[in-house]
């Protein structure tokens, strides 16, 4: 996300740039606790994953810090369905702040390691945010229906599309996913801007 962004303010193209925030289910088996991160990765991958990515300086630390994320190592794999329906809520009342509501729980979640499966913890982002009624996010969050339903039916998209994984962006026809040099964003950018 940053790297399009950045690549977009570099390229000061005629393009249009809207971006929507879709809920992605990346670990559908967390339990209701959450995981250890290098647990998760161990069962998932197996050691060659803890091997990679379990030490200081690896692939994903050096991609982050690159765009100014420095990700938190004792953050736990949770469950992200409350997280989901907080993001599903704001967007019908604040569409327009999606980026930075994004951008908070992100820096919650992957720097500081909060657990976001928590209410409260979800309504300190919502705080932090600002502009938000705290009492409409604390219900949202809660309610297993309303938002949850909008979720399946994207969640269910996402599978048909054959998405897999996270970041996932779809630019003028073009498909991209995972984290990505932002060479291939300009690529795309100048091209778009060219039909």
């Amino acid at each position: 996300f940053r790297k399009l962004k950045a690549s977009f303010a570099k390229e000061q193209t005629t393009v249009e740039l809207e971006i929507k925030w879709e809920p992605f289910f990346l670990n559908r088996d967390t339990p209701p606790e959450g995981e250890d991160l290098m647990d998760h990765l161990k069962r998932k991958y197996g050691q060659a994953a803890i091997e990679r990515y379990g030490r200081p300086g690896n692939p994903l630390d050096l991609a982050g810090q690159k765009v100014g994320i420095h990700f938190n190592p004792a953050r736990r794999v949770i469950p992200t369905r409350k997280a989901h329906r907080f993001m599903e809520y704001t967007k019908t009342i604040m569409p327009e702040r999606q980026d930075e509501i994004m951008n908070v729980l992100f820096e919650k979640y992957f720097e500081k390691g909060e657990d976001l499966s928590k209410a409260d913890a979800l309504l300190e982002c919502a705080d932090q945010v600002g502009g938000l009624d705290l009492e409409g996010v604390n219900e949202a969050i809660g309610d297993d229906t309303t938002f949850d339903a909008v979720i399946a039916t994207k969640d269910a998209k996402n599978r048909q599309m054959r998405i897999s994984g996270v970041p996932y962006f779809i630019m003028g026809g073009h498909k991209v996913s995972g984290a990505q040099p932002s060479e291939i964003f300009e690529e795309i950018l100048t091209e778009m801007a060219q039909k």
